[in-house]
């Protein structure tokens, strides 16, 4: 399927010993690092920790994701994606922080898609704009 890009809050954060890899047989990664989406539970997403060329890549890449997870920030991340899999290896992230004059709740981002908590600021934008209608005089009738 190839490179694919999917955004939201972490909601796990794990690091473990090289070789150990990471996913059932059928669907296994050989990577250190592993992270996963608080709305896509049973998808993950890791690479490696290695002492090569991509190490200070990586390194940064760790970085980004500690302070996404701590931050409670929004991480994008471009993945490999494999046919029938559940596991992918990342090629690149990035942060995104929520934007200000919403104290900080924004809805989480999959895919493109936006979910619950952004529907509902808009929805609540909605509703005001209801009621200072429903408060206007309507013609014809008399205030008490």
């Amino acid at each position: 399927m190839g490179i694919v890009n999917m955004s939201g809050r972490l909601s796990l954060l794990r690091v473990h010993e090289r070789g150990s890899k990471f996913g059932p047989p059928s669907d296994q990664i050989d990577v250190e690092v592993v992270v996963a989406f608080q709305n896509r539970p049973s998808d993950f997403f890791g690479f490696q920790l290695r002492q090569d060329a991509n190490a200070p890549v990586r390194e940064g890449m760790l970085g980004l994701l500690r302070d996404g997870f701590n931050h409670n920030w929004i991480v994008n991340l471009d993945f490999d994606q494999k046919p029938n899999r559940r596991n992918s290896v990342l090629v690149r992230v990035w942060l995104t922080k929520p934007p200000s004059g919403l104290g900080g709740v924004i809805g989480d981002v999959i895919g493109g898609v936006i979910t619950r908590a952004a529907r509902t600021t808009s929805g609540s934008a909605k509703r005001t704009r209801t009621r200072k209608a429903a408060k206007t005089k309507a013609p014809g009738r008399r205030s008490k």
